[in-house]
């Protein structure tokens, strides 16, 4: 028997696959695991060609569905949600795979999770080092404060870094694995990138448009009106390129996609649709739809369902809540220690500055989930 202890298995599932299938081929057959405590145990045996598959969710636990036996695959090893899937074709030869959608909206979560970790680590760090350039431009003596418990100050220094360095170390795992990921739903590729049009063009940037995104159509739609045909998206979905032409009656409409299921942009593409871009990013998968509309037709909708657009933009709402609402709690914490500090001790210019700097933080990303909410609002109002 052979016990591997791998802590980041699941931040890597193609990777762990392929290991474990590595592992086959050397005859060590995966026995048993333990993912509490990140162990795997193997059994010496026979080498063999396996190809393995690990799945996430309810469904998991139920028996396996009969699409999946009829290719091969048979469960492993079960855990909780967790379930090993085993088959010995090779995978070449695999048509039908156990789902990911559970797998990538867990990925998503932990991404949420530690990008707010990240954000708040990285501005916790960046307020005293704006206070000592202030102080440092205005010739500003600097008095250092001793501390009475140093070990305990250099103890959560220490902790800071590592979770710093676990948060980074993370985010790459998982966006490298929710892109392997991702190839078994849709093709990942952004539209094929368009020659400059001669003539008179523009640019305009337009950040944070993605907590309103029914303004960034009318934006784009009113500017086709005027003669500014769009004709690319740059720079992380947030800077649009017109050239000057013919006003145009279009429609546009930017979709949010968690997992793009099979046949998503092929279906959207055989109803007219014009896909100009869509998002590289683990944490906000958009698509921007465009769609010419001929004179005296209705404007043609992407969903023709206003309850399904409500949801969509309720999902969009609840995600970035969750996204910012961790980071808000943890200023406003910092925000009521800063004011009790100033009304217990001396006031001085860092204290005020950094109250400052929180008090801030905590308006911008109160902002950013608040219009993806009023954005809601007005669809279910229309």
């Amino acid at each position: 028997m052979r016990t591997v202890f791998r802590p980041f298995w699941s931040y890597d599932l193609p990777g762990t696959e392929a290991w474990l299938a590595d592992m086959a081929g050397k005859g060590w057959l995966i026995e048993e695991w333990n993912l509490l405590l990140r162990r795997f145990t193997f059994r010496k045996g026979e080498p063999i060609r396996l190809t393995y598959q690990i799945a996430y969710g309810p469904y998991s636990r139920s028996p396996i569905a009969s699409s999946l036996a009829a290719e091969g695959w048979g469960k492993r090893l079960q855990q909780g949600k967790w379930c090993l899937f085993e088959n010995t074709q090779p995978s070449g030869q695999i048509k039908v795979y156990p789902s990911r959608k559970d797998i990538l909206r867990r990925n998503r979560i932990i991404s949420y999770v530690f990008t707010g970790i990240l954000v708040y680590l990285l501005l916790i760090a960046l307020i005293p080092l704006l206070a000592l350039g202030l102080t440092y431009s205005n010739d500003t003596p600097i008095r250092i404060q001793p501390s009475p418990m140093w070990a305990a100050t250099w103890t959560a220094a220490a902790l800071a870094v590592l979770l710093l360095v676990l948060a980074i170390y993370s985010l790459i795992k998982l966006r490298a694995a929710n892109r392997e990921l991702l190839q078994g739903y849709t093709d990942l590729k952004q539209p094929s990138k368009p020659h400059k049009p001669a003539g008179t063009t523009m640019a305009r940037m337009k950040l944070g448009w993605m907590y309103a995104p029914d303004r960034l159509e009318q934006w784009l739609e009113d500017k086709e009106l005027d003669g500014w045909n769009l004709y690319k998206v740059g720079f992380g979905g947030t800077l649009f390129h017109f050239s000057k032409g013919r006003p145009r009656r279009m429609k546009y409409h930017a979709d949010y996609q968690v997992v793009a299921g099979e046949g998503y942009f092929e279906l959207h593409q055989e109803a007219g649709w014009t896909r100009l871009y869509s998002s590289p990013f683990s944490l906000q998968k958009w698509t921007l739809w465009s769609r010419e509309n001929p004179e005296h037709a209705e404007y043609p909708e992407l969903y023709t369902d206003p309850l399904h657009r409500l949801k969509h933009a309720r999902k969009i709402a609840i995600s970035y809540t969750l996204l910012f609402l961790p980071m808000i709690l943890l200023y406003s914490l910092n925000v009521s220690a800063f004011i009790d500090s100033i009304l217990r001790d001396e006031f001085t210019a860092s204290q005020a500055w950094n109250t400052s700097i929180m008090f801030l933080s905590i308006l911008l990303f109160g902002s950013f989930a608040g219009r993806t909410w009023l954005y809601y609002r007005r669809l279910k109002l229309q």
